[in-house]
């Protein structure tokens, strides 16, 4: 799989509910995804230095989003939606 460009990634996941975290950390950005006004307990990190993201970090970050890889990419590069997104979660009950 190709390498996903992590500015890019990281501005795509704001634009889906993703928002930064308060806390702040040396070394990752972490983002937390919001719904309906609250705070859920997706969540996920880029590396401060990261430009790409490699193949083991797409399935880092796809684990932590609770997505398959490939749904992942597609969230990631914007061909899944923000309502499609919402709904992947609720059928696997990790939102209302």
């Amino acid at each position: 799989m190709s390498p996903l460009d992590a500015k890019k990634t990281l501005k795509n996941l704001k634009s889906k509910g993703f928002v930064l975290a308060k806390h702040k950390s040396d070394d990752h950005i972490w983002i937390e995804f919001w719904h309906k006004g609250k705070l859920t307990r997706v969540k996920t990190k880029i590396s401060h230095s990261s430009k790409e993201l490699n193949d083991y970090l797409i399935k880092c970050m796809s684990n932590q989003t609770y997505l398959s890889k490939s749904e992942f990419v597609d969230l990631a590069t914007c061909p899944l939606s923000h309502e499609a997104y919402i709904a992947i979660l609720k059928t696997k009950k990790i939102i209302e």
